[in-house]
């Protein structure tokens, strides 16, 4: 099955575009494949399909400038470089539109949005997808195993295809996913009643890893795995169904969580600052929040005059740290300081014996844990070095290693990566951060 613009089509874009339904038909080889017939709300269904083409473009540049991938399943056709390279940018900004003009041009109602401009030079570009590329063979398992109608089908399709490459899950799948939202699609598998379980995905990517062509992207049953988790974990976390919010307010209900609000409340104000790499992210796939911001949202609920900042990215070391944020932290004057950061050459000491100084001649408290279990460096010379290191340099260190290793569910704490950490984690790092900063521990495990 072939999801691309039929030649016969081409004059009749148009008509298309303007609501008219326009079979999608073809196949990579050129011979009569299956068609698709356009849903019933066909303007929604073009705007999936342009995706879909304009994603299985950059694929096939992709497979170009890797060499790896099927020849059969990535061919261009007729089309050049410079051909797909102008559908990869027409997606762009076709995902960049103003979403309430796109969608009001889908209803048929009054809008600014232009079709001409980016999505029209997409469906008329004559490109095929295979049967056997990813997109198609997750379209085809989701039709087998769901009650989904075809544009809800394939609005999650289209996520699953994109978020395979991994390089532009943070950008490109992000706009993708509000994408659709705004047009009322669904976007993770759980609104299509699947199962969500980690080992429901695995047997499914069995399945799908054995229909997929050679890809210049890793398309084996964990590949397919870890796709249909981080969309599922971005879908509720997008949805406001399972994110920092909905985590916060099941703290509070809990009896342990709930005595310590009178505590929260008497705090005074003050600016807590947190810079940190991704087990401090609340964007981060792994889980639906982390603990920084679980801890912001409690006291975002309970008492914001107490006001937190976090600076972060993706395998920060403490030295990229003191580089790219350290300044504009000291400018916002906080009181207090957590440090979240990876500590791998020995200019990342000299970097967290700088930012510990500079803190403290600036007035702020700052802090570290001793141990937060990064499954990279969760040896015990590591945290011995690290927590003599942060001592020296004036930080008070927040001892957890012994609370995570005791924990009962600490078996469900990494995540399908083997690096980064699932809800379990974060739930007990923000009732430790949380115990901290009320009062309620002291940094030392006694």
């Amino acid at each position: 099955m072939i999801r691309v613009v039929s030649l016969a089509c081409r004059t009749a874009a148009f008509l298309a575009l303007a609501g008219l339904t326009c079979p999608v038909s073809g196949r990579g080889n050129g011979q009569p494949g299956r068609g698709i017939q356009i849903s019933a709300d066909p303007r929604i269904a073009q705007l999936i399909q342009a995706n879909d083409i304009a994603t299985h473009a950059f694929q096939i540049l992709l497979a170009k400038k890797t060499g790896r991938g099927s020849r059969e399943c990535y061919s261009p056709g007729a089309l050049r470089d410079a051909d797909l390279e102008a559908l990869v940018e027409h997606q762009k900004r076709l995902l960049a539109s103003d979403l309430f003009q796109v969608k009001a041009w889908t209803q048929g109602r009054k809008s600014s949005f232009d079709p001409t401009r980016d999505l029209e030079p997409i469906l008329t570009s004559h490109l095929a997808i295979p049967e056997a590329a990813p997109v198609n063979v997750i379209t085809a398992y989701l039709q087998a195993n769901t009650q989904g109608t075809r544009t809800q089908i394939h609005a999650i399709a289209n996520l699953l295809q994109t978020v395979l490459e991994i390089d532009r899950d943070g950008d490109l799948l992000q706009d993708a996913f509000q994408f659709y939202i705004s047009l009322g699609l669904p976007v993770f598998l759980g609104q299509l009643k699947m199962n969500g379980s980690d080992q429901a995905f695995l047997e499914a990517g069995r399945e799908l890893s054995a229909r997929t062509c050679a890809s210049p992207f890793d398309t084996s049953p964990e590949a397919w795995q870890i796709a249909a988790r981080k969309i599922w974990n971005w879908g509720e976390k997008k949805l406001h169904l399972r994110d920092e919010w909905v985590i916060a307010r099941e703290l509070l209900r809990d009896a342990d969580i709930a005595a310590l609000i009178p505590s929260m409340k008497a705090m005074p104000a003050q600016r807590i600052l947190v810079i940190g790499h991704s087990f401090t992210m609340g964007a981060h796939w792994s889980s639906p929040s982390s603990f920084v911001p679980i801890v912001s949202a409690l006291f975002e609920i309970e008492n914001p005059k107490v006001v937190f900042r976090q600076f972060y990215a993706g395998g920060l070391t403490a030295s990229r740290a003191c580089k790219e944020f350290y300044n504009d932290a000291l400018q916002w004057k906080p009181d207090k300081v957590l440090l979240v950061v990876l500590m791998r050459r020995d200019e990342d000491y000299e970097a967290l014996e700088r930012m510990g100084e500079g803190f403290r001649k600036a007035g702020s408290k700052c802090f570290v844990f001793d141990n937060i279990h990064d499954p990279e460096v969760n040896r015990p010379e590591f945290a011995s070095r690290f927590v003599s290191a942060a001592r020296s340099a004036g930080l008070t260190v927040i001892e957890v290693d012994k609370v995570l290793s005791n924990a009962p569910d600490r078996d469900r704490f990494v995540c399908l990566d083997a690096i980064h950490m699932t809800e379990p984690y974060h739930r007990l790092m923000a009732r430790e951060w949380l115990k901290f900063l009320v009062g309620a521990r002291l940094a030392a495990i006694r």
